[in-house]
Formats: C-alpha cells, sequence, structure tokens
C-alpha cells in the first residue's frame, strides 16, 4: 500500500473512532410542544382561522441540512460498507503526518458548490485579524443577506493559520452559529467535527442549543454522559435540571446543596427546580435580564412567567425560545418574535401564527385602523394581520395591509412585516380602484424578491402614469429599488436618472426635505459603490442642507484591512471584516460612507450578488 493511502486510511480510522454517541447525533429540533393559540379570556373573542396559505403551523423540527460534512472541502476515504469519512486535504493530496494533525479547526459543512467560500478562504490572513473579527462579529444583525455571508462564513471548512490551541477556532465557530440560532448550522457542523468529544465546550453549546429548542430528552441524555467525565458547575446544574424532570427531589435537594457548597449562587433556578420536583407553586420571578438556555428551560416546564425585562437579550436564540414559551405575555412573545425573525432565528411562518393567534376583542377587530393606533407596534401589526384572515372586501384588505407596512417602516421593521403579510398581498388583485395601494404594495414584493407577482400592480400603475400624475410620480419614485431588486421592468433604467428621481421625491406634498436628502445620499451611495456612476451634480446637489451629522466609523486598520483583504483576493478576511463593519444594525442601519466601503470591496472580492442584496436592504430601510 502506498504511503499516502497508509495516512489515508489512518486518518479514516481515527474518524471512525471520533464519531459522537448516539445520543448527541440527533438533530437539533424545534419542537415547541404547545399550541400559540391563547385561551378564550373575557372580553375576547377567540383568534380567527388563519387560512392554511397564510400560516401554516410551526415545524415539528428542523430539517437534516442538504449540505454535506466535509474536511477542508475533501473527498472522503471509503470504509466499511460504503460510508464516506472525510480527511482533510492541503494541495489535493493526503498531506498529514499522524493522527494527531485531524484538527476539527477544518472541519465545514458548505462546499464551495453549495455557497461555502473554499478550503483556502483564510489563505493569507494573520489569525490575529480572524479572532478579533469573530469576536465582533454581529450576530444579532438584522440583515437576511449579512446572516447568509456569516453562515456561510462559519460553515465553510478551511485550513486556518496556526497560532492558538487546537480546537479553538471550531468552538468559536460553534458558539457563533448557536447565538445566531442557527441551530441547523450548528448541528451540521458539529456532525462534521472529527473528534469533537475531546473538546468539553463543544458538549456545551450543543446542550444549551437543545435546552433553547426544547429538545430536553436529549439535552439530559447528553448531561448523564458529560458529569461522569466532567462533573463541572455547568453539567451539575444540568444534572439537577434532568433530577427535577423526573421528579428526583432528593436528588435536586442534593445536587442544590452540592452547588452552593461548590459556591454557585443561582437562586432562580434553585427556586425553580426545587418547585419543579416537589411539584409546587411556580415562583415569582421578578427579574430575569440576561437569560440563559437553563434558566428559560426550566421557566418553561415549571410554568414560571417570564419577567418583562427578559426581553432585554439581542441573542437571536434566545429570543426565538421567548417567542414560542406559552409562559410569557403575549406583547413580550411578539416582540421577541419580530426580532427573532428578523435575525433569522425564527421562521416567518412561526411569525404568522404567532399573529393570528392573538386574541382581540369584536370591537378591536370590527375598527382595526383605529384600534391599531391605541396599541403598541408589534401588537398593532397582529391586530392588522387578524384583521386581513377574516376580511373579504379587497379594499379594507388593502387598507390594514398598508397601514401595518406604514406602521412597520416607521419601526425599522418593514422587510420583517413584508414577509409576514406576503400572502395578503399576493391574495388581493390588482384592480383600478386600489391604484393607490399599487407603491405600497409594489415596493414589498419587491423587497422580498417576489417579481412575478409585483409585475401586474406595476404594469396598473404604468398604464396609468401617462394620464395621472400622481401615478406617474409613484412610478418614478419605485425605481431606484425595483433596479436594485433586479426587477426586469427596471432593465433600462440606471443611476442617471437619480437626481431628477431626488427631484421628485423633494417635491411630494408633505416630504421632509431632510429626508428626501438622507434617501438620496443612499441610493446615490449603494449605485455609487456597486459600479454606477452618479452624476456629480447630484453629489453635488446633495452638499446643500443641514451638515452632515457624526457617524461613528469602524477603526482605520479594519477599513485598511479589508481593501487589501479584498484586492488580495482573501476571502474569509474581506467577509469577516466586512461584516464587523456594518455591526449589529447591518447594512440597512449603516452610514453610507461605511456602506460605500463594504459594498465596493465585497464586488472586488467576487461577491457582487452578496453586495447587491446587502445594497436592496439599505434602500429598503431607508423608506426608497
Amino acid at each position: 500500500m502506498s504511503a499516502s493511502r497508509v495516512k489515508a486510511a489512518a486518518i479514516a480510522a481515527a474518524l471512525a473512532v471520533a464519531l459522537p454517541a448516539a445520543a448527541q447525533d440527533g438533530p437539533l429540533e424545534l419542537r415547541p410542544p404547545v399550541r400559540l393559540e391563547p385561551p378564550r379570556v373575557g372580553g375576547s373573542v377567540a383568534p380567527a382561522p388563519a387560512p392554511a396559505t397564510a400560516s401554516p403551523a410551526l415545524p415539528e423540527s428542523v430539517a437534516e441540512p442538504s449540505f454535506k460534512p466535509s474536511v477542508v472541502g475533501a473527498p472522503g476515504v471509503r470504509m466499511g460498507d460504503g460510508d464516506i469519512l472525510p480527511a482533510p486535504v492541503m494541495g489535493g493530496a493526503v498531506e498529514v503526518l499522524g493522527l494527531e494533525a485531524v484538527s476539527p479547526d477544518v472541519a465545514g459543512a458548505l462546499r464551495p458548490d453549495e455557497g461555502g467560500f473554499g478550503p483556502d478562504m483564510w489563505a493569507g490572513t494573520d489569525r490575529r485579524v480572524i479572532d478579533s473579527g469573530l469576536n465582533a462579529l454581529p450576530v444579532a444583525q438584522g440583515s437576511p443577506a449579512g446572516r447568509d455571508l456569516m453562515r456561510r462564513l462559519l460553515l465553510t471548512g478551511a485550513s486556518v493559520p496556526a497560532g492558538v490551541e487546537p480546537g479553538a477556532f471550531i468552538v468559536k465557530r460553534a458558539e457563533l452559529l448557536a447565538a445566531m440560532g442557527d441551530f441547523a448550522g450548528l448541528h451540521a457542523l458539529l456532525k462534521a467535527a472529527p473528534g469533537r468529544e475531546t473538546l468539553p465546550e463543544l458538549a456545551r453549546i450543543e446542550a444549551d442549543a437543545r435546552l433553547l429548542t426544547n429538545d430536553v430528552a436529549r439535552a439530559c441524555a447528553l448531561t448523564a454522559q458529560e458529569v461522569r467525565v466532567r462533573p463541572t458547575a455547568y453539567w451539575q446544574k444540568l444534572t439537577v435540571f434532568c433530577q427535577a424532570l423526573d421528579g428526583d427531589a432528593a436528588g435536586v435537594s442534593m445536587g442544590l446543596a452540592l452547588l452552593e457548597e461548590l459556591g454557585v449562587q443561582d437562586p432562580i433556578f434553585a427556586q425553580m427546580a426545587d418547585a419543579l420536583a416537589n411539584h409546587g407553586k411556580p415562583p415569582v420571578v421578578e427579574s430575569l435580564p440576561r437569560p440563559d438556555p437553563l434558566h428559560l428551560a426550566l421557566a418553561r416546564v415549571v410554568k414560571a412567567t417570564l419577567p418583562d425585562d427578559v426581553i432585554s437579550s439581542n441573542r437571536p436564540g434566545v429570543l426565538r425560545a421567548i417567542a414560542i414559551t406559552p409562559n410569557a405575555s403575549v406583547e413580550l412573545r411578539l416582540e421577541a418574535a419580530e426580532r427573532a425573525e428578523m435575525a433569522g432565528a425564527l421562521d416567518v411562518d412561526a411569525l404568522r401564527q404567532l399573529f393570528a393567534s392573538m386574541p382581540f376583542t369584536e370591537d378591536q377587530l370590527k375598527a382595526p385602523l383605529t384600534e391599531a393606533a391605541k396599541l403598541s407596534g408589534p401588537m398593532s401589526r397582529a391586530l392588522l394581520y387578524r384583521a386581513t384572515l377574516s376580511q373579504t372586501v379587497p379594499v379594507a384588505q388593502a387598507e390594514a395591509v398598508k397601514r401595518a407596512l406604514e406602521l412597520a417602516r416607521d419601526a425599522g421593521r418593514y422587510a420583517s412585516s413584508a414577509r409576514a403579510f406576503l400572502p395578503q398581498l399576493t391574495r388581493v388583485e390588482p384592480s383600478r380602484d386600489l391604484i393607490w395601494f399599487a407603491p405600497e404594495v409594489i415596493r414589498a414584493l419587491l423587497v422580498t424578491r417576489n417579481h412575478q407577482q409585483a409585475d401586474p400592480w406595476y404594469r396598473m400603475l404604468k398604464d396609468a402614469a401617462p394620464h395621472d400624475p400622481n401615478a406617474a410620480a409613484q412610478l418614478a419614485a419605485l425605481m431606484p429599488l425595483a433596479k436594485l431588486s433586479g426587477f426586469a421592468q427596471a432593465e433600462g433604467w440606471d443611476a442617471t436618472g437619480l437626481e431628477s428621481w431626488w427631484q421628485g421625491l423633494a417635491g411630494q406634498p408633505g416630504q421632509d426635505p431632510e429626508s428626501a436628502r438622507a434617501k438620496a445620499a443612499v441610493a446615490a451611495t449603494v449605485f455609487q459603490a456597486l459600479g454606477d456612476e452618479v452624476p456629480a451634480t447630484l453629489w453635488a446637489a446633495l452638499l446643500d442642507g443641514q451638515p452632515a451629522s457624526t457617524v461613528v466609523a469602524p477603526h482605520p486598520s479594519l477599513w485598511f484591512l479589508l481593501d487589501t483583504a479584498a484586492a488580495n483576493g482573501r476571502l474569509g478576511e474581506t467577509v469577516l471584516l466586512a461584516l464587523s463593519s456594518l455591526g449589529e444594525g447591518g447594512a440597512g442601519k449603516a452610514a453610507p460612507m461605511v456602506l460605500d466601503r463594504v459594498l465596493r470591496d465585497l464586488v472586488v472580492a467576487g461577491l457582487e450578488n452578496d453586495a447587491r442584496a446587502l445594497a436592496l436592504e439599505a434602500a429598503a430601510a431607508a423608506g426608497i
């Protein structure tokens, strides 16, 4: 047998030994065991049944990810009954000199043809830049395009520069995926990692993820394995939780005493565990501003009401858990659900179902436009959503959807609401008596990339434009967004039309001049960054008005490294620093100067489609 084949067989044998136990290898399931439908209460009516197309049930579990595990994008070594076990590859040939060289850090779950960035994406990048950039990744940003870039970055298998303890890199990636609430991606990464049982941090990340997804059975099975070899305070607390689930009051009492001896001070945990084990009354939790997964899981099973400050968490996975729990107020759940959906941690169908399940009085449902003005943001959109489900008159449906989108735009949640109300948007048929609704529905359909549904509304508005000045103005106002969305009807329009577009925008009744100027600045920035020539006269005209406000810009070293990484084809570094530059606000809240730099460098790095997706988000958030 050749030397390279011997090395490959040794690697495969090592990976076979490292396969995780069955209790750890099941998919991370998203399966809330309770319905989101609330009980009938005095003065309120039961929720109207939602149409099957509007709000399908919450998924019972996450489907097995379609991407295939890989180690540095390597072809596998065939073993036994035809199983393919991945082997790391350097330069197209097996170069591993021993079993110790099979590092879990290079594991990944996305190949280049699946959206991954390739096995060499970190080539030439300083390890300090990777560590610093990963620590700065904005896992909670409400940007689908940014989230997609982030998950592809974290799931790509690639060689990494030396410099830190082996295993630290994959642990960090797993932590970030969990913080994002990307539990399917986390499962795929854990499944791909060879020798993961040697990294106790991965077991803890998996246990937390299973608690957040209400998979307590597998969390307890994992705990039973880990506590025998790693009796740390974390696993001791989880053991107490599992004993409480089993009603083992004596075990819980002993475990809490042990934790106290270890110096663990967590009175909320102790009260809830004791109440669960002894079938006592749920304790009153007055404050929980930084809930961990164990707190949320325990509060759920003991039916302790979550306090209002639990929503202060910005971790999408935690927000998702709050959204689907039955032991929080409806206002709290709706706020968490909208934020989790914006961050990509909650499926839009779950948000729709939650909207549809909210209890409202008959009076509220009879006058939704008036009553919505009296409610908080998420509750107002839930009322308008409920109204559209029972309303059969197209004009009334259109009025409710339009108002919901207006409220969402003011709250900075336009794209999320456009996704949530998409079934209603596509249900209303275009007609001349709804021409006032056309601009709003077209915008929402362009933002969600539903071009086919937008086309008849656009054609109706275009046909009316020659004899209707308002229709003509609305049509012109849509062109930058249509172009950024890739809408076929805007194919002949380019950035040379931005100046007349801005003048038309500024001349609309009730339009604030500074607001129009801010929109024009964003539009000019994104088009220029994407390679379209913006007229110099527009840039000059935009100098008029109030002085520029002070903005927080990234550190100069970050921008210098971003530029050089893009210019030299360091793909992983470019994506990492671009996301760090955008920050938690994503493209929608980035200052024009930051947006320009990020989009330009993504285009230089060959990620033009991603740059255009971010540009569309920025335009939609600006109200263009």
